[in-house]
């Protein structure tokens, strides 16, 4: 007997990744122990373009430019990884300048032909232990994400 059909073709979303993406020609380095990985929320501002012709008496709008967003992640925290490393090496101020480097962020929602991915330029705003007193240590990566490198979403 056939298993029954889905109406719809669901993805999991088990094997999204996060990497980040450092220097000029990006070495890339790879998060693990991700939890529930959420798309950047890019939502455009409304411009009023409102003028006394705007047809049947209505506002008329359009988009404006894409926000730089902060955006955070979670993770298991996985002490003295490759993505533990960067990450703590990203959190720091450079000690002349007082910034942050900008390196490139890469979202992946699914695997395959599923897959949502999205490629940010950003700098990481802070990265820290989190956790409840009877549950594991988790770290929170929170970025500033500004221009849209790349995208296949």
């Amino acid at each position: 007997m056939p298993a029954p059909a889905t109406s719809i073709a669901a993805a999991l979303s088990h094997g999204s990744t996060l990497r980040v993406g450092r220097g000029e020609t990006p070495s890339w380095t790879s998060m693990k122990g991700l939890q529930n990985v959420e798309w950047p929320d890019r939502m455009p501002a409304d411009l009023d373009v409102t003028h006394q012709a705007s047809p049947g008496a209505t506002e008329e709008n359009k988009p404006g430019l894409l926000p730089a967003v902060d955006w955070t992640q979670e993770m298991l925290l996985d002490a003295g990884s490759d993505g533990d490393t960067a990450l703590t090496e990203l959190n720091v101020r450079d000690s002349t300048t007082g910034e942050k480097e900008l390196h490139l962020v890469e979202i992946t929602v699914g695997t395959g032909v599923n897959k949502k991915q999205v490629t940010c330029m950003g700098y990481l705003k802070d990265y820290k232990p989190v956790g409840a007193l009877k549950g594991v240590i988790m770290m929170r990566a929170t970025w500033r994400l500004m221009a849209t490198v790349a995208n296949a979403a």
